[in-house]
């Protein structure tokens, strides 16, 4: 119940004119779908909406690439250091998301921040990057910050799916004279890309919903960016807060997520795989 009551509570509001003026319980008044027309009319929503895909696209190829290296790497026996692997591991889960974002944006900094300092004393940059008030600087930065915070995730599961692989077919590979490259790209990589589809359907939901992140790192930047965020702001950031807009844009976002993951694992057959 305690799952289920504020999603529907959010939906019925999603309907009404409900704001900050007219919230006590009982007041709003029922408008239909017009919240929803003007959610879908709202050029800041369509911005929000194309953005929030970009990001989707541009985070989670990063995260299944440096989690598919890092995890070969790992399971590569000629390679030394797996303690440090290890640790890389656990760092990033280790620490609370609050501290992580401070001392990213920290490193971030324009004239504070290790990066900056590093292009600009050392790598001859005149100008560095405004990393927390451009928006495009930004944008990379969260994109790193993602990756560092959700490549733990990736990294588990491929390894998991590397150590399944069967050694006699490697072996047997060896002994046809196939190259390193040649076992990775047609062996391992088929064997293991059902495992890393179902990891990049999980953590393309989450970067849909990504909130807390752009919020703590500058919630200003990115308030028409994110599709969550414009959702907030619509109903606490705003002069006149509309809580029936906000939701209705919240539940456009639902659809939007479980739309996608449905034609993502109909395209992978995952569902195939399960009812097998």
């Amino acid at each position: 119940i305690f799952n289920i009551y504020p999603i529907v509570y959010s939906i019925f509001i999603s309907f009404t004119d409900a704001s900050l003026k007219n919230f006590p319980i009982g007041s709003p008044s029922i408008v239909g779908l017009e919240n929803y027309k003007w959610v879908l009319s709202d050029p800041a929503f369509k911005k929000a909406f194309i953005w929030t895909w970009v990001f989707v696209l541009t985070s989670v190829s990063l995260k299944v690439f440096v989690g598919l290296i890092l995890s070969i790497l790992y399971t590569n026996k000629y390679v030394l250091g797996k303690t440090v692997f290890r640790a890389l591991l656990i760092i990033p889960w280790a620490l609370p998301l609050l501290f992580s974002v401070t001392i990213w944006k920290f490193m971030f900094d324009p004239v504070f921040g290790p990066v900056n300092i590093i292009l600009s004393n050392y790598l001859g940059v005149v100008h560095p990057p405004r990393w927390t008030d451009q928006f495009t600087w930004g944008f990379i930065a969260l994109n790193v910050i993602e990756v560092w915070l959700a490549y733990p995730f990736m990294m588990t599961v491929i390894t998991s799916a590397l150590q399944s692989v069967s050694s006699d077919l490697i072996e047997a590979s060896i002994v046809d004279g196939a190259t390193y490259w040649q076992r990775l790209r047609y062996i391992v990589i088929p064997l293991v890309s059902r495992p890393i589809m179902f990891a990049t359907i999980l953590t393309s939901a989450a970067s849909f919903q990504y909130f807390l992140v752009p919020f703590l790192y500058n919630a200003g930047l990115f308030e028409d960016r994110f599709l969550l965020l414009y959702g907030y702001r619509k109903a606490f950031g705003a002069s006149m807060p509309h809580y029936g807009r906000a939701s209705a844009a919240m539940v456009i976002t639902t659809l939007i997520i479980a739309l996608y993951m449905y034609i993502v694992m109909r395209a992978s057959k995952l569902q195939r795989g399960v009812s097998e």
